[in-house]
């Protein structure tokens, strides 16, 4: 992960010199497609050193226009501003705080990493809030929040530094699991992945009913820099109304299965 560190110490200074970051501004003029250069950006939440990853598109931001951040700075310095993602969970759910709130988007990642057995979840909701963000490794594709990302605005190489970072990331420790959250990363990841397996099943709903539309996921290989991962596109995760806790045990079993 030093490359990403490296990335991310020039960022933070530029953006507490400055109250932007260039890099973001620059994307958005480059591609058409608005995120943030004048909001503190999110490159990753949890254990850099986990043994398992998920991946997703970038943090989702109030698009803001003003140019350049308001107010007083939320972080003194970098590693202050290191710690509190590494301990996100522990901020927002740990003993010492408040637990005024349960994101919605944090418990479905529980449902669906549970089935996993990487991290040990008990019957504590807010404990386990805290596992799910502190003992895995969550990486954003493109630090930069947004309201929405809109891959129709993509051109060319716009983001293959991005991409590229992120699989630096990646392999930089061994991992056990690594799962891209979304059917976009399979156009994202096109010139990387040497070997795919699509995989389409209908799931039970939470009434034990079998849910009508088709979920899907896909078992990949990527190349990179002379290294092999596998990996998995979780292309339902987005879903509306998915039972997450079947997801999340479909998509294991599909993962485990025989090599590509």
């Amino acid at each position: 992960m030093e490359n990403l560190i490296h990335i991310m110490k020039n960022d933070i200074k530029e953006f507490h010199l400055s109250r932007k970051i260039s890099r973001a501004k620059n994307l958005s003029e480059q591609t058409g497609m608005h995120v943030n250069h004048n909001e503190y950006p999110a490159y990753f939440f949890g254990d850099p050193k986990a043994k398992f990853v998920l991946i997703h598109l970038n943090p989702k931001q109030q698009d803001n226009k003003s140019d350049g951040y308001k107010g007083n700075f939320k972080f003194a310095n970098f590693d202050e501003y290191f710690k509190f993602h590494r301990y996100y969970g522990k901020t927002h759910y740990g003993e010492q705080s408040n637990k005024l709130v349960k994101s919605p988007f944090d418990s479905k990642q529980v449902r669906f990493i549970k089935a996993f057995n990487v991290i040990e979840f008990d019957d504590n909701k807010y404990s386990n809030l805290e596992k799910v963000m502190d003992n895995k490794l969550q990486l954003e594709l493109l630090p930069f929040g947004s309201s929405k990302f809109e891959t129709a605005l993509i051109k060319g190489d716009s983001l293959k530094p991005y991409i590229e970072i992120l699989l630096d990331t990646i392999i930089s420790q061994e991992r056990e699991y690594v799962i891209f959250c979304g059917k976009v990363f399979e156009t994202l990841l096109k010139d990387y992945i040497v070997s795919k397996r699509d995989y389409e099943f209908k799931l039970l709903k939470k009434d034990e009913s079998t849910a009508k539309n088709n979920s899907s996921f896909s078992k990949i290989v990527i190349s990179f820099n002379g290294n092999e991962i596998s990996a998995g596109i979780a292309k339902s995760f987005a879903q509306q109304g998915l039972n997450m806790s079947e997801y999340g045990k479909k998509c294991f079993q599909l993962y485990n299965q025989e090599s590509l």
